[in-house]
C-alpha cells in the first residue's frame, strides 16, 4: 500500500490518478512549491511554514497511479480540495484540521474503508457509488446534511446515518466528522 501526506495541510489541489503512470505519482504546484519526499511507498508533500490554507495564491495537482492501492492524508487542514478518486484502490482518506470546499468522488471500496475529517466539515461532498453502503457519524452534529435522498436540517452531536444492510456489507465506506459540519453532502452516481 502507498501513501501520499500533505503537511501542514493542503489548499486548491487537484488529485486524480492514471492507470498508465510508470511512476507512482506525478505532481505539479503553482505559486511556492512544497518538498516533495518519497521513504519507502510514503510520498509526503511538505508546504512551506508560510502556508496557510486559505491562500488562493497556491494550487497543484497530483495524479496517483490507479493500479496500486493509496492511503490518502492531509494534515493539518484542507480548502478547496478537489479528487477524483474514482480511478483509484483508497485504503482511507484521513483529514486532519478540518475541511473547507471539498470535493471527493469515491471509487467502489474494497473492505471497510474509512474516511475521516477531523476538526470539523464546511461545504463537504462525497460522492460514491449506489450501490456501497455507507455510514456517516457526525460526533459534533451538524447543519444543511444531506445523506442520499435524505435531507436534513440541523442534527446533533453523536449523530449516525448509515445505508440498510452497511452492517452486514463487507465492502463500504465509513465516514466520521469529529468536529462540527456545515452543509455536508454525501451523493450517489
Amino acid at each position: 500500500m502507498n501513501t501520499i501526506a500533505f503537511v501542514p495541510g493542503a489548499a486548491g489541489i487537484t488529485i486524480g490518478s492514471d492507470a498508465k503512470l510508470e511512476t507512482p505519482y506525478r505532481a505539479g504546484f503553482d505559486g511556492v512549491l512544497p518538498d516533495v519526499r518519497v521513504h519507502g511507498g510514503t510520498v509526503t508533500v511538505v508546504f512551506p511554514r508560510s502556508f496557510h490554507v486559505r491562500d488562493r495564491r497556491r494550487a497543484g495537482e497530483v495524479v496517483l497511479k490507479g493500479t496500486e492501492p493509496w492511503r490518502i492524508e492531509v494534515r493539518g487542514g484542507t480548502s478547496r480540495l478537489t479528487a477524483d478518486l474514482r480511478g483509484l484502490r483508497v485504503t482511507a482518506l484521513d483529514l486532519q484540521g478540518g475541511a473547507e470546499q471539498v470535493a471527493v468522488e469515491l471509487p467502489a471500496p474494497e473492505g471497510s474503508v474509512p474516511v475521516r475529517i477531523a476538526g470539523g466539515a464546511s461545504h463537504v461532498r462525497f460522492g460514491c457509488p449506489t450501490s456501497v453502503p455507507v455510514r456517516l457519524s457526525l460526533i459534533g452534529g451538524g447543519t444543511g446534511i444531506t445523506f442520499g435522498e435524505r435531507h436534513l436540517g440541523a442534527v446533533g452531536a453523536g449523530t449516525t446515518l448509515a445505508d440498510p444492510g452497511w452492517q452486514d456489507g463487507t465492502d463500504r465506506y465509513d465516514i466520521l466528522v469529529t468536529g462540527g459540519a456545515d452543509t455536508l453532502t454525501v451523493e450517489r452516481w
